[in-house]
Order: structure tokens, then sequence, then C-alpha cells
């Protein structure tokens, strides 16, 4: 008799051990899933589809766990997830290490907030309220971030589906942060529609609004064409031996040879503009001006345009600049943003610059990452962007995707051709006419691009859409307090 009542407790506590071990590893399996899912879904080569997955697998054991739990698996997920982008920013960008860290455990509690938030109403009954504060919340975080890192909108998570263009076509009402939201929208009405049975309808419901308005909107907004003329854009790029040549140097006059023999083909193919990449000469004062005479008179023999990136040392500092050269003209654009680290001895710019009368614009590389200087040609009516840029070569493809979203938010098509990157060139709606990999040889393309639309609700309104999101955060975050008091 004794010994059967020993054996009882035994028996008593091994279902609450197994319930825990199992809820253990459910949280274990939902973290290694999502963690690859960021991996793979994000960073330089994302695979678009799997970042509407990303978020799922810790919103659906959020509930069904305590908070620091789900805090925990939330930060963990993210962090080994976006790891994926460590060797690029320590590697190739060479920031040190302690703020790549910094950074990406900012972003993981950036998640693990969205999660807590997204608990906290569903544990209170409110899953539809959770659903749209979770995906709220990131869209405002991303959007703060992009105020205040040196980055501009770079790491944002809606770059992920530059290719996807029915969705893409959002930004050009919310921005880039419209797409984050609907990214962390839908897992999280999933994920609440499994936490909460009743309330799968409404959930269901609001799912329904967010896929049909976007692919709806998408759709037609792919189907207007827009009215502008046609630009024929040459890009070119010669693979040098490093960035900025002293235009001295041999090696300099034969890369200028080399890029000068490309205006006659480029003018016989139909081209308006020849656009050059970045950084393609270091020059002084006296220097410039020579080159200036030897461009402009090649450009006013074929009758076309050339645009070439330049480092200019004068008097003043040391400038970023894009020359447009045409018969009788001189445009010079000075770049704004420059890349922390490897520009900082270098004066930004601050003034918008166009092709003598006409809509079309110049910035450099970097500036295209900041949502602001798009908008701000946007609402002086550009309808066409030239931007020579200077890659890191495994960043091309992503780069060149950010630059095309400045241009899908404001109407503008975007001629990006980049030095140990790609040749891009996209119209006001982000269909790729050009995208071509460069720092191989010689590299060129001739294409022709609708000119843009313009006038999006996106650049009259700028981001109404991430401040809303952040008053709706403010808002569920007061009544959490007045609930909890």
């Amino acid at each position: 008799m004794a010994t059967a009542l020993e054996i009882v407790p035994e028996q008593a506590d091994s279902a609450p051990a197994k319930a825990v071990r199992r809820r253990g590893l459910l949280v274990a399996a939902a973290v290694a899933v999502s963690a690859a899912l960021v991996w793979f879904g994000t960073g330089l080569s994302p695979i678009p589809w799997l970042t509407w997955l990303a978020p799922l697998p810790v919103f659906a054991v959020a509930a069904r766990v305590s908070g620091r739990t789900a805090l925990a698996a939330a930060f963990l997920a993210w962090t080994a997830g976006s790891l994926n982008m460590w060797t690029y920013y320590v590697g190739t960008l060479e920031v040190p290490a302690g703020v790549v860290g910094g950074f990406l455990v900012l972003q993981a509690l950036s998640f693990a907030a969205v999660v807590g938030l997204f608990r906290l109403l569903l544990r209170q009954g409110r899953p539809v309220l959770a659903a749209l504060a979770a995906p709220a919340a990131w869209a405002g975080a991303e959007y703060v971030v992009s105020l205040f890192s040196p980055g501009g909108s770079f790491s944002a998570i809606g770059y992920t589906q530059v290719e996807v263009l029915p969705v893409i076509q959002v930004v050009s009402v919310t921005g880039v942060w419209g797409v984050g939201f609907l990214l962390t929208a839908l897992p999280a009405l999933v994920a609440a529609a499994l936490a909460d049975r009743p309330a799968w309808r409404r959930l269901l419901a609001v799912a329904a609004v967010l896929i049909v308005g976007t692919a709806g909107y998408g759709l037609a907004r792919l189907a207007q064409t827009p009215t502008g003329p046609d630009t024929t854009a040459a890009l070119a790029d010669v693979r040098q031996s490093e960035d900025a040549l002293p235009i001295a140097s041999a090696e300099a006059r034969q890369v200028l040879q080399t890029y000068l023999d490309q205006a006659p083909r480029a003018a016989a193919g139909g081209a308006s503009v020849l656009v050059l990449p970045e950084k393609v000469f270091k020059v002084t004062e006296p220097e410039l001006a020579d080159l200036g005479r030897r461009i402009g008179g090649v450009a006013a023999a074929n009758r076309i345009t050339i645009v070439v990136g330049l480092t200019l040392k004068d008097q003043s500092g040391v400038h970023n600049i894009a020359l447009a050269y045409a018969a009788g003209s001189e445009v010079r654009y000075d770049k704004q943003h420059l890349v922390t680290g490897w520009e900082d001895h270098m004066t930004a710019g601050d003034r918008l610059a166009w092709l003598p009368g006409s809509h079309t614009g110049l910035a450099i590389c970097k500036d295209l990452d900041h949502p602001e200087l798009g908008r701000a040609y946007g609402s002086h009516g550009t309808t066409v962007l030239l931007a020579p840029a200077l890659d890191f070569e495994r960043d091309g493809r992503l780069h060149s995707r950010i630059a095309v979203v400045r241009g899908v938010e404001n109407g503008i098509s975007v001629i990006r051709p980049a030095g140990r990157g790609r040749l891009v060139a996209a119209d006001s709606r982000g269909r790729l006419a050009a995208d071509t990999v460069t720092g191989t040889g010689v590299t060129s393309a001739t294409v022709s691009v609708r000119s843009g639309s313009g006038g999006t609700p996106y650049t009259r309104f700028g981001d109404w859409f991430a401040w809303l999101c952040l008053l709706l955060v403010a808002g569920c975050l007061v009544r959490l307090a007045i609930v909890r008091r």
C-alpha cells in the first residue's frame, strides 16, 4: 500500500512537467523557424515571400506563454535572423562591431516590443486591435530609426518587396512604411485568429480589406500609363583599379577615353543622355576646367548630355559631385547624404539640381536611401532622376532597389548606373528596363524609360502613415496603462 501511495505523486507531477517541456520545445521551434525566415527573407538578396512568414511563428506562440518568454523568443529570433547582415556591415562597410551589434540589438528590441504589445492586447480580448497595433508599432519604429540613422531608411523591411510590383505600389501613398506594416499585419492577423477562434470572422474581414485594397490599388496603378515622353538613356561603367582615379594618371586617361567613346554609340542609338557612375575621377579646380572642356566638347559634338560623378578638391574642401555637360551648359549637383566613415572628410551639398529646361533631376547614390530627398524632387515636379552611384558589389541589388522605391513613392523614373554594382533603370511604377551587373569590364546599356507621372499622395502628404501608426501605438499604450491602474 505504501508503495502505491508513493507512486501517485510522481504520476501526478508528470503531466505538468510534460506540458512545460512541450511548451519549451514549441517556443524553441518558433524561434528557430522565425530566425531562419528572417535570415532568408531579409538582407542583401531577400526571398520576398519568406518575409511575410517571418514574424508568424513568434506571434503564434506569444499568447500561449508568459510575457517574459514571448519577449525573449522575439528578441532571439530577430537577433539570430538579422545576423545575415553582420559580415556586410562589419566586413564590407567597415562599421565598428560594437555599433553594428548595438543596431541589431535595437532592431531585435523593436520586434520584441511589437510582440509584447500584440500579446498584451490579445490577452485583454482585443484581437483586432492587437493585429493592427503590432504592425503599426513596427512601421512607426522603422520611421523613427530613419530620422536618426545615417543610413536613412536603408534597413526598412519594405525593400524586400520591390519586385512584387502590385505590393510596392502602396509606397506611393504611405511611403515604404506601409509595406513594413503589411508584412507584419498579415502574420499578426493569422496568429490572432489562431489564439482567439471566436474573432476569426472579424480578423478575416480585416485581412481581406488589406489584401484586396493593396492588390486592387497596385494593379490599378500598374495599369495606368504615364503620359510623359520617353527618356532614352545610355548607362556605362568601366572597371577601374580604385575609386576616384586621379585624372592625371595613365589609367584615368584610358578610362576617360573609353567613356567618351560611348557617346557617339549612345547618340546613334537614340540616347539623349549618357550617365556614368559616381566618383569616376578625382580632380582639382584647374583639372576640372580641362575635363569639362573635353567632356563638354564630346557632348556638344554628339548632341547628347553626359553626366559624370567626380570627387572635387577645391578651396572650400572635398566634394562628391555629379556634373552634367551639354552643349553650352554645365549643371553641378553636390551629394547631400554622405556615407559615414567613408566620406567624413567631404562637404555635403544642400541644393537640388535639374538639367536645363527639363524635369530631369540629379542625385548621387546614398541620397536615395533618404525618403525626404526623393520627396523634395517629387514636390518640384521631377519626372526623371539621374543618379550616378558606387556600390560595394554584394549590395548592388538591394541598393538599386531602394533607389527604385524612391521613384515609385514620388512618381519618378530612376536611372542609376553604379560602379561595382548594377546599371539599373526603372519607370515610376518600379518596372525595370535595365538591370545589369557591373564591375567586370566595360558594361553599357541603352534603355528607353517613360518619364514619371509625378504628384503622388506620398509626395503631397509625406510620412502621414508613419505618424498615424505612432498615434495608434500611443493610444494603445495609454489604454493599457488605464486598464492596469
